[in-house]
């Protein structure tokens, strides 16, 4: 298969869990997504609730000649993903990709599960889903339309 570089040239994307999740050549899926995105030409919001493990992504982006930028946030929260959204278009006029990549699990069966866990990881996992993209429509609509890309896995 021929590569096609740069086809995402012009492209501002929104990656949600884009930070750096392990050490050392561990690469994480948003992070991966990010560095791919970015070195074929698309500016990145790095979005993630712990800034350190985004700026690890943004520099590996910057040393590789991409472009990016960290947003610390909380997908759980109706006004940070208000936030996330705005900061694409302020800093690079428009949304055309939202890839929803967060998620976490909990441990426990049906019977003995906690109800506080549980309403984390459904908010996490799905509530989060809703409200990126609940923002992020508009701003993809103002722009001509885009892509909204979910995630999820077996765990």
């Amino acid at each position: 298969m021929q590569e096609q570089p740069n086809r995402l040239a012009g492209k501002v994307a929104v990656v949600t869990g884009a930070g750096a999740t392990g050490s050392g050549a561990f690469v994480g899926i948003g992070q991966a997504i990010s560095i791919l995105f970015a070195s074929q030409g698309a500016k990145i919001i790095l979005v993630d609730r712990d800034e350190k493990n985004a700026e690890v992504t943004l520099a590996t982006i910057k040393e590789r000649g991409g472009e990016a930028s960290v947003f610390v946030g909380d997908v759980t929260s109706n006004a940070d993903c208000e936030s996330m959204a705005k900061a694409a278009v302020e800093r690079y006029g428009k949304l055309d990709v939202l890839v929803n990549n967060v998620g976490i699990s909990g441990r426990g069966s049906v019977t003995d599960v906690d109800e506080e866990l549980w309403d984390t990881v459904i908010d996490v996992n799905l509530k989060s889903v809703m409200l990126t993209s609940k923002h992020a429509i508009p701003r993809m609509i103002d722009s001509g339309g885009g892509s909204i890309i979910n995630l999820s896995s077996i765990v």
